[in-house]
């Protein structure tokens, strides 16, 4: 594997990460209809090995009792059987100072084995043993199936999801890229780096979390990795976070926890949260869920999945700071925008019968949306989040806010303005090519 593309931090700085702190292959089956209420929070520990590498392991799972609280040990495992999803954590950390991430994972109906690894460092990690490592450590994981008090609750033919952060992130890459783990059908790479070219054996759903102000892992090698990969995927950014900063924020593993429960359970409705679970002033959510990418230049019709109705500059004006409003279907041209490229993955959204191109009126919540002289303005791009099946979420790149339907209105002549994104249906618009 070349290093030259794989920019990490030198080993001498590596010490310092964390210190203080895909489509299911054809025919794959998912688990049983994902759990309703959460658990209690079992753990036991494993000392197992890989050769002569310890792969000390705590495994936490569903048990018994009232859900909340610290796991308790060697608790009795729920009723249920249940997947594997790996957490491996960074530098100078453990499992135990990961709970805010397993507790609610295991809780959620996982059982998540956890490693507690002494890194020698970023070398040992470009090494691809502790990604072997976590191999060997789902393999011992899923043979607890057959015997012992885990015996019987761990779902051994769906696949396997894997997560980790930090050199952990970078472990669970290499395990979808220089050390491929075909068992793996999730995972969720946490403030990590690229450790090389997607394996042609991993068919995962893969979500990335970053900050893209962390100066210990470079947010701009996470997002070459995501780019490389096939959808589904996904990437929660943390705009301004650095490279622990969303460790104490829900909507980290709300959206994680989601997404789990989405790509090994077939949870649907945890999917359709996946939007407003990572919403916030301060995230990016993009994702590719659904039968593939839509072309992303071209004409198009918009329809709002709410109401059924069209985008339509108002009263088919062609002046400009004429509105953005919703009306019923016509076959006019003031209701056909074309798509342009303005690089950077955004969009300039022309209205076909004026050659104008939609703004935001300014950078606040509700702000209008109107037709304007083409220019090179921020406030006239639009990135474009994929919701699978031609339907999108336009989000401006001035204000971060996505175009809305206002009020959730289905009426003729309701205004299309912007507000914080949610991916609710009024912030979904279906493209039909003209």
């Amino acid at each position: 594997m070349s290093m030259q593309r794989r920019t990490f931090l030198g080993l001498g700085a590596a010490g310092a990460l964390g210190v203080g702190a895909s489509l299911l292959g054809a025919g794959q089956a998912l688990a049983d209809p994902a759990p309703a209420d959460p658990f209690a929070v079992g753990v036991r520990r494993y000392d197992w090995y890989r050769g002569s590498r310890p792969c000390t392991t705590y495994v936490y799972y569903p048990a018994t009792g009232s859900p909340g609280g610290n796991p308790v040990t060697d608790a009795p495992v729920a009723d249920g059987v249940f997947p594997v999803y790996n957490y491996t954590h960074g530098w100078g950390s453990s499992p135990q100072n990961s709970l805010f991430f397993i507790r609610p994972l295991a809780a959620a109906g996982f059982i998540v084995p956890a490693p507690h690894f002494s890194y020698d460092g970023a070398g040992e990690v470009y090494s691809g043993e502790p990604s072997k490592d976590v191999s060997e450590i789902i393999t011992q994981t899923l043979a607890l199936n057959a015997s012992g008090p885990l015996a019987g609750h761990i779902d051994t033919e769906i696949g396997v999801g894997v997560s980790g952060h930090s050199l952990g992130g970078m472990t669970t890459h290499g395990l979808l890229t220089a050390w491929p783990d075909s068992r793996i059908v999730s995972a969720n790479p946490q403030s990590c780096e690229d450790m090389g070219t997607p394996a042609t054996s991993i068919t995962a759903k893969v979500v990335f979390v970053h900050g893209d102000r962390d100066d210990l892992t470079q947010y701009d090698s996470a997002r070459q990795a995501y780019n490389e990969i096939t959808w589904p995927k996904a990437f929660l950014t943390f705009v301004g976070g650095s490279h622990t900063s969303f460790w104490g924020d829900d909507r980290f593993p709300n959206t994680v926890v989601d997404w789990a429960r989405w790509s090994m359970y077939g949870d649907t409705a945890a999917r359709d949260r996946l939007p407003a679970d990572a919403a916030g002033s301060n995230t990016r959510w993009e994702a590719e869920l659904g039968e593939g990418p839509s072309e992303p230049t071209g004409l198009y019709r918009l329809t709002a999945r709410h109401s059924g109705k069209y985008a339509d500059i108002d009263a088919i004006s062609t002046a400009a700071g004429a509105g953005l409003i919703q009306w019923s279907p016509t076959s006019r041209t003031n209701q056909q925008f074309e798509f342009i490229d303005v690089g950077d993955d955004h969009y300039r959204i022309k209205a076909r019968h004026s050659g104008m191109v939609l703004q935001v009126a300014s950078n606040t919540s509700g702000a209008d949306i109107t037709q304007q002289p083409e220019s090179d303005a921020a406030s006239q791009q639009w990135r474009i989040v994929e919701h699978g099946g031609g339907t999108v979420s336009l989000i401006n790149r001035a204000s971060g806010l996505a175009m809305d339907v206002w009020e959730h209105s289905t009426a003729d002549g309701a205004r299309i303005s912007q507000y914080t994104y949610t991916g609710n249906d009024n912030q979904r618009f279906t493209r039909q090519a003209v």
